[in-house]
Formats: C-alpha cells, sequence, structure tokens
C-alpha cells in the first residue's frame, strides 16, 4: 500500500518519529485486516469490544463512514531505530512489521461497513519507535482518554518492560515463582522508598514524566539497583525455604511473603538513598558506595547462611522472637517494622541470627 505522506515530525523527547499520511479507506482495510486479526501484534492491545454500548457506537460509525464521514487518525506503529524519511517510508510499513496502537474499534468499523466509497480518505499516524517500551508507552497516552483501563492494567503495560529485563538478568527458574504483580509492587516500593504503595499516584508520576524510559534507556541505576536487591532476596528465600518447610511461619513472614519482602526492599532502598526528605538520592557517588556495601553485606549473610544446616538455618531464622515481636506491633504497621528491622543487617558488626533484625522491630 502507497500512503500519502502529509507531516513528518521527530519525537525528541522519546526519540521516536511520527509520520502524517493520508490513503483510501478501501485500501487501508485490505492493509490492516492480517494486523487486525492478531489483535494488533500487542498482547496489552485490548480486543475489539463487545458490550451493548460497543456496538451501538460501532454502529453509528459504520453507518457514519458509508455516508461519507471522517474518522480521527487511526495510530499505528513499527519499531526502527534508523531514520525515517519520504523515501524509504513506504518501504518500513508492511503489514507484517506493523502494531496497531490506537483504533481497534474504528478498524472493526471500517471492516463491517459494506458500501465505502472508492474516494473515502483515512488519515493513518506512523510511530516509528526505537524499542516496545516506546511503542507500549504511546499507546498508553493514547488509550488513556478511552474506556478507561484499570490502575493493575496500566501498570501491567507501564512496567511489562521491567519485568522482562529483571527476568532477563536474573535468569534463574526461581524466578518464575513470583508473581509479576508482586515484583512491580516491590519496584514501585524501592524507588518511594515507602512501605504503602499508593499504585495511582505513582502510575501517574511514571506516566506524566516517562521515568520509565529513563530507568530502561540506562539513565539512571535505579533498575540496576533494584535488580541486584531483587536477586538477594530470591537468594534468601531459597536458603530459608526448606529449613521453614515445617515451621508455624512458613506462610505467613518468610522472605517469600510480600509483607517481609516489601519492608526488605525499602530498607535497602533507604540505606542506599538515604531517608525520604534529607535529599541524598541526587548524591550518586554516594548511593553507589552504600550500594556496594549493601551487596557486600548481604553476599556476607548469604555465604554465612548457605554454609549452615538445615536446623541451623532455622535457629538462625529465629522465628520464635520474631512472633514474640509482632504480636505486639499491630497488622497494618508490619511492612514498617520489618523495614525497621532489617536495617539490622547493614551494621559493621556480623549478623549471626535474625534477632537482630527483630528486636529493631517496633
Amino acid at each position: 500500500m502507497h500512503l500519502k505522506i502529509i507531516h513528518i515530525q521527530k519525537d525528541t523527547n522519546t526519540n521516536c518519529c511520527s509520520v502524517l499520511t493520508i490513503t483510501t479507506a478501501k485500501l487501508f482495510v485490505k492493509y490492516i485486516e492480517p494486523v487486525h486479526e492478531g489483535k494488533g501484534k500487542l498482547e496489552e492491545q485490548r480486543d475489539v469490544l463487545t458490550t451493548k454500548s460497543a456496538k451501538i457506537i460501532r454502529q453509528q460509525m459504520v453507518e457514519d463512514l458509508e455516508h461519507g464521514g471522517i474518522l480521527p487518525p487511526i495510530v499505528l506503529g513499527r519499531i526502527y531505530t534508523n531514520s525515517v524519511n519520504e523515501y524509504n517510508f513506504n518501504e518500513l510499513i508492511k503489514s507484517e512489521d506493523i502494531y496497531i496502537l490506537d483504533g481497534m474499534q474504528r478498524i472493526q468499523a471500517l471492516r463491517e461497513a459494506k458500501d465505502l466509497s472508492d474516494n473515502l480518505e483515512l488519515r493513518v499516524e506512523f510511530w516509528f519507535a526505537p524499542n516496545e517500551t516506546a511503542l507500549l508507552y504511546r499507546m498508553l497516552v493514547l488509550n488513556s482518554g478511552q474506556v478507561p483501563w484499570s490502575v493493575s492494567k496500566q501498570i501491567e503495560v507501564v512496567f511489562k518492560p521491567v519485568i522482562e529485563k529483571i527476568k532477563n538478568e536474573i535468569n534463574d527458574d526461581k524466578y518464575n515463582q513470583y508473581k509479576k504483580t508482586e515484583i512491580i509492587e516491590l519496584f514501585l516500593a524501592f524507588t518511594s522508598r515507602k512501605v504503602k504503595i499508593d499504585k495511582k499516584q505513582q502510575l501517574a508520576e511514571y506516566h506524566s514524566a516517562l521515568d520509565i524510559m529513563g530507568i530502561l534507556g540506562g539513565k539512571t541505576d535505579v533498575l540496576r539497583y533494584f535488580i541486584k536487591i531483587f536477586e538477594y532476596l530470591v537468594r534468601l528465600d531459597q536458603l530459608f525455604a526448606e529449613a521453614a518447610i515445617n515451621a508455624s511461619m512458613r506462610d505467613q513472614y518468610i522472605f517469600h511473603n510480600q509483607t517481609a519482602k516489601v519492608g526488605f526492599t525499602v530498607s535497602c532502598a533507604q540505606k542506599i538513598y538515604g531517608l525520604l526528605g534529607n535529599h541524598e538520592e541526587k548524591n550518586l557517588n554516594k548511593a553507589d558506595k552504600n550500594f556496594s556495601f549493601i551487596c557486600q553485606s548481604l553476599e556476607n549473610l548469604i555465604n554465612n547462611i548457605s554454609q549452615l544446616t538445615v536446623e541451623e538455618r532455622l535457629d538462625f531464622l529465629d522465628l520464635e522472637t520474631l512472633q514474640v515481636q509482632l504480636r505486639s506491633i499491630p497488622q497494618q504497621r508490619h511492612r514498617q517494622a520489618f523495614s525497621d528491622g532489617f536495617k539490622g543487617l547493614f551494621q559493621d558488626d556480623e549478623v549471626k541470627s535474625f534477632a537482630v533484625c527483630w528486636n529493631r522491630m517496633n
């Protein structure tokens, strides 16, 4: 399909390129049908809506089209890292390389319309992005004014690249035991240094500031730090999994439990970046030194524990002391209590029992 280019514009914020084009509706339907049938080629893209109200709106769209109505531009995407211009554009838009970012319902209406005029024109925007992350973000922006996604759905889309990067770097089958939603919550806890996560607020911050692009683009060490901390968390969980298999607290507050994991993650984040309000996070050299200290402390701890027998590991965990401490702390404060307690891991003295942590909980 050959399209007439109306305008080419560079997005310097995300290193993407927008090409606004015009073609006939009939030619576009033939071109986009295989992509549309594959749900836009993006797992996160919503399918054609089947609710009663959606069908009514779509039927009205069909009638409008058959009477010469004009649709808003449909937005397609392509992963492409090189320069786009009027000379190479038409070679870059083969349907097998294209994603549907916005317009699933409008394309369905076009396909359902039976009496389209041969001259009915349609505007199509092509969004060329360097990676899938940028495409997903663009899709999220475009859909924000449509039928609303749940916060959970938006978080899943925005943080999918983070999850993929963590999975690729850890490269351990044990990783699959952890739910994506829990890992995302740990990441949000790490970046905010808060045990109580306001998902709506933090999603809005990432959404508006495009921080997630900076994180994935290597403009900050936040993701690198988090992945390493999460890896230590996985290793600690595995060390105690066998030891705690018959313990009464196994299903409550061992490292596989989200309450303890959030507390551990926030404790590490605060050690790296300082307490909220101290404005130490911009001191990158200090943060890197703190991160190195944490890594050395946890490496020593894990090495020491790995040399213990199953019984000795259970003694090291000291669940009795933990249970006593938790009884005196309201449940809504347990995350904060774990965060306070785990700071005991980052002292100069060697940790010989987790009682050091549990006795710091309050």
